[in-house]
């Protein structure tokens, strides 16, 4: 017996949710993939092969993890920001820069748990184990992190006091 397969011809959905593996009445079913692995979908419905990686240069101490981050300024002004235990170092035109190394309070068991978001020439870095800090790229080969100073709030002294509130409905 003839085995028959759909024709599909658009991709533009990109990968979608195990969940809606079954709802082929909707529209983003015909132009979605269940996985779409080393693949990049196009903009105008096709696919192609993900670009691929070179090696620019061995980590500070390979055998233990690190982990890359984009830090993306400009189009003309990009970098990788290589996250190890204790350290961040910086690459950017396929090479380090510099000798730059900025120290941090991270270690390699948190690297993976690392947040981030960035805004210009800074990114702020969360962790649940550690204060939030702020990454500041002030010229190409002058990076500083420090602890990120909040600027509004907290609005009350912190209660210092075995003091409670139990509210109660009051029946309008």
């Amino acid at each position: 017996m003839t085995t028959l397969y759909p024709v599909q011809d658009t991709f533009v959905r990109g990968e979608i949710s195990p969940r809606l593996h079954a709802r082929a009445s909707l529209d983003l079913y015909h132009a979605a993939l269940s996985r779409c692995e080393n693949f990049v979908t196009l903009p105008h419905g096709g696919i192609r092969k993900r670009g691929g990686s070179y090696f620019v240069g061995e980590a500070k101490d390979s055998s233990k993890k690190t982990r890359g981050i984009p830090f993306i300024f400009s189009a003309d002004q990009a970098y990788m920001l290589e996250f190890g235990d204790l350290y961040i170092r910086v690459y950017a035109y396929g090479a380090r820069v510099g000798t730059v190394e900025v120290a941090t309070p991270y270690l390699e068991a948190d690297l993976f748990d690392l947040q981030f978001v960035q805004s210009a020439d800074q990114m702020w870095i969360t962790h649940a184990d550690y204060p939030p800090q702020v990454l500041t790229r002030t010229a190409h080969t002058t990076w500083t992190l420090a602890e990120s100073v909040f600027l509004d709030g907290p609005y009350d002294d912190i209660n210092t006091s075995a003091t409670t509130l139990t509210p109660t409905e009051t029946g309008a």
